[in-house]
């Protein structure tokens, strides 16, 4: 994941991935209640994100931070329990924000050369 994506991370981005998560997980109860988990909690709670992994507090026990990665899973009790995890949904959450935010950073053709490549394409054809 491109670094410049992860410092163009934002409530916008991140609400973006929180709504297409929410479509894509619409059927699955346990996935929807630790996304919006997550979404409260990235909110609430110090976190960091690497893009591989993030780290970030427990919501029951002050003091005591979890780490998920994509190549590891949490430590957390749901976990463990076999549970949908909420960590796990925030770095899922922030990877898609970091892939919005990367698609939005693509610079579009102005008017000009949009009239140009046309013009060039017409040319071909």
């Amino acid at each position: 994941m491109a670094q410049s994506s992860l410092t163009h991370l934002s409530r916008q981005t991140t609400g973006q991935a929180l709504r297409q998560a929410r479509i894509t997980y619409r059927n699955d109860s346990a996935m929807i209640s630790a996304i919006n988990k997550a979404a409260l909690e990235l909110e609430a709670s110090p976190w960091q994100f690497t893009g591989d992994e993030l780290t970030i507090e427990s919501r029951t026990s002050i003091g005591t931070k979890y780490t998920v990665s994509t190549f590891s899973p949490c430590q957390c009790r749901a976990a463990a329990n076999g549970r949908v995890c909420w960590h796990y949904a925030a770095l899922t959450l922030l990877q898609t924000a970091a892939t919005v935010a990367e698609r939005a950073q693509k610079p579009r053709m102005s008017d000009a050369e949009y009239a140009a490549a046309v013009a060039a394409c017409d040319d071909l054809f």
